[in-house]
């Protein structure tokens, strides 16, 4: 009996995972998808081949793809990277930390975009201010606001047009809808401490 295995190509081949950094989901390595020998579908074919009497047979090997995942890269952020001021949002801890150079000024406890309306992460920059934002899609002020683009911010506890302000028990819980929310006191501080055109740096 004689068995002959067309090698159409390599069988095994490493999946390699994309890599992407978590400040900004920015591919740095594409990857690949992996390639197996499907070892069960071989035996199968073998004992399909035998059985039915040929002396003589050839198989295909069928093969299995293992897509690729991605897998985000972390990356390290030293106090300094940025000259002047600017601003360090870290979702994981519900901090947000003001920078001048190298030196820590506050640190103070945010609330950041809920699960279904994540705060996004990378790097912006204020872009606009505002003492007393309105916000028509949830009908209500949004004081001490910088702007950080695609309808992004960080501003003090929303506040109701009757005055009530939502959320002071939800500080270091992400509950918003994107933005970044400050308690009352530091939401001016960062407003009158960071200029516009201010880095705000976001990461978990």
């Amino acid at each position: 009996m004689t068995i002959s295995i067309l090698w159409l190509k390599k069988i095994d081949i490493p999946k390699i995972d994309q890599k992407v950094l978590d400040t900004d989901g920015k591919i740095i390595e594409e990857g690949q998808d992996g390639q197996i020998l499907d070892q069960d579908q071989l035996a199968s074919d073998i004992q399909n081949q035998i059985a039915s009497g040929q002396t003589v047979f050839s198989i295909e090997l069928a093969t299995i793809v293992v897509p690729k995942e991605e897998k985000q890269v972390k990356t390290a952020f030293t106090p300094g990277d940025y000259y002047g001021r600017y601003i360090d949002v870290n979702l994981s801890t519900q901090k947000m930390q003001l920078f001048d150079n190298n030196q820590l000024v506050q640190e103070y406890t945010v609330s950041s975009g809920k699960a279904s309306t994540p705060t996004p992460i990378g790097t912006r920059y204020i872009q606009n201010k505002s003492p007393r934002a309105w916000s028509p899609d949830h009908g209500l002020w949004m004081p001490w606001w910088n702007g950080l683009g695609g309808g992004y911010g960080i501003h003090e506890l929303p506040e109701w047009p009757n005055g009530y302000k939502e959320g002071a028990a939800h500080l270091g819980t992400p509950v918003s809808h994107g933005c970044v929310r400050l308690g009352v006191g530091p939401a001016k501080f960062v407003y009158d401490w960071a200029p516009i055109g201010s880095p705000v740096y976001i990461h978990r």
